[in-house]
């Protein structure tokens, strides 16, 4: 393995490490006894991408809700398929679970009880609950962290879908009179990440609204939504220093 190689995979390592251990647990209701959730989802995926060594094993990625609680869990191993497949095609099931800060517990119907890591890197959940459970701690830990002087105190965090940048600083303007969202990035050290640029209407065509409020748990970098859980539509129109290299062209 090549040294540029070992040191992604110890960034990457530190990072979901990091992702799993920010899940608020202070705060987050402990269960002793296995108590009934409902598995929400469960997928397999690579936590580092197309970046992965040849070691590094898929992962399992798992949403459980409890009453109105949601908690994500992660499993990998070697025998990946054998220890995991049973617990994935019970989506949509009742299960007992029990859980802390750190790890869940799950009973499979007809075997032994597995255990996962608490917490998970995983951003394709479909399940709003689920989304913003994975970015919670995320923007948990960039809240805990002091702003950058260059960051302006209106900007807020956005989970990022990167490994290395875990967030980034934002500072949207939702203008009714306007066609187009400007959205003024910042990286966590708060140097210029430069604008990321939206249409002022959803996905559906309707207008976003003077109003409107985005949710910064369902929302990620490149992604805006709103409370309402409308998507809006991402401007991919080119621009050259920010200006528009057609300019009699739509917002689309």
């Amino acid at each position: 393995m090549s040294h540029s190689v070992l040191i992604r995979c110890k960034l990457l390592a530190l990072a979901a490490c990091v992702a799993l251990s920010l899940t608020p647990c202070a705060q987050a209701k402990t269960s002793k006894d296995f108590a009934t959730a409902t598995l929400v989802e469960a997928a397999d995926y690579t936590p580092c991408g197309d970046g992965c060594s040849a070691f590094v094993y898929s992962t399992s990625a798992f949403c459980f809700r409890v009453g109105d609680q949601f908690l994500l869990g992660e499993g990998r191993s070697y025998l990946h398929g054998e220890k995991f497949s049973a617990v994935e095609d019970l989506a949509g099931k009742e299960l007992p679970l029990r859980f802390n800060g750190r790890s869940l517990w799950v009973k499979t119907p007809n075997g032994p009880s597995l255990k996962l890591s608490r917490g998970s890197l995983y951003e394709n959940f479909r399940e709003a609950g689920c989304i913003r459970a994975v970015h919670e701690p995320v923007v948990a830990e960039a809240n805990a962290q002091k702003r950058p002087p260059k960051v302006p105190a209106d900007a807020f965090p956005l989970a990022s879908s990167g490994y290395i940048d875990r967030f980034f600083w934002y500072q949207c303007a939702l203008d009714a009179d306007k066609t187009e969202i400007a959205c003024q990035s910042w990286y966590p050290n708060g140097d210029s990440h430069g604008k990321d640029w939206f249409c002022a209407r959803t996905m559906a065509g309707e207008p976003v609204g003077a109003v409107a409020t985005l949710d910064p748990l369902l929302s990620q970098t490149g992604r805006l939504v709103l409370k309402s859980g409308v998507v809006v539509r991402h401007d991919n129109r080119g621009r050259t220093n920010d200006v528009l290299d057609r300019p009699n062209e739509a917002c689309r």
